[in-house]
């Protein structure tokens, strides 16, 4: 299952945006119009407004945390890649392993990548 390597942010934006979905659902299913007198339209007109505008202001809320952790998730990304001989961090840049000497680049050149994925 490739969720279970998931980084840390990747799980807390998948967790924020999972507790906004249902607190959103729970606000529209509980919304004060259906306590309203039967032939109420003023109070029906207005608890449905309100519950628009607590909607709204969820999804709002929603969007500017995802915007944040994902900005956190981005800058938090690892620096490194493994070395598929020997499987110890190369840091990003490099060509060589510098603890087998396997070459990146090499390998590269011999299975490149395909261009139309």
């Amino acid at each position: 299952m490739f969720f279970l390597h998931w980084r840390k942010m990747t799980w807390a934006i998948w967790i924020w945006s999972a507790v906004f979905i249902v607190w959103i659902i729970a606000a529209i299913a509980t919304r004060t119009s259906k306590d309203c007198a039967p032939g109420d339209q003023l109070c029906t007109d207005a608890s449905d407004t309100g519950t628009g505008i607590a909607v709204v202001l969820l999804m709002l809320l929603w969007f500017l945390g995802f915007v944040v952790l994902s900005l956190i998730w981005f800058m938090t990304r690892p620096k490194h890649r493994e070395c598929p001989a020997c499987g110890s961090d190369v840091k990003k840049g490099l060509t060589t392993c510098r603890e087998c000497g396997y070459d990146f680049a090499a390998a590269l050149r011999q299975h490149p990548p395909d261009p139309a994925v």
